[in-house]
């Protein structure tokens, strides 16, 4: 169920980018529509992401102590301060990894 749906919304996002924001497809959109096709991306992003964070199958993550929210909250200080995503991702996922290595032990 889970891949599916995530394949399913990347499928969603891809056309509404491509059809839409592309230049060479000949559909033309009021400029409006088009400022808000791109936060579609940020939009699924957190509907997707936000689930894995808080919770942990059926049940509510024990939160001020959880790695995956303490990663979150990393994530987007880093964000905040560094405009660029690949070192953000990277240090990231490092804290992540770091993280979990340490609260498993």
């Amino acid at each position: 169920m889970t891949w599916a749906l995530l394949l399913i919304l990347a499928a969603i996002v891809f056309l509404n980018r491509y059809l839409f924001l592309e230049p060479r497809v000949c559909l033309k959109l009021p400029h409006w529509v088009e400022e808000m096709l791109q936060y579609s991306a940020p939009c699924l992003l957190t509907a997707i992401c936000a689930p894995i964070i808080f919770y942990q199958g059926e049940v509510l993550r024990s939160i001020p102590l959880d790695p995956y929210f303490i990663a979150a909250g990393i994530c987007i200080v880093l964000a905040l301060l560094f405009k660029r995503l690949l070192p953000n991702l990277i240090v990231s996922l490092v804290c992540f990894y770091l993280l979990i290595f340490m609260f498993s032990s």
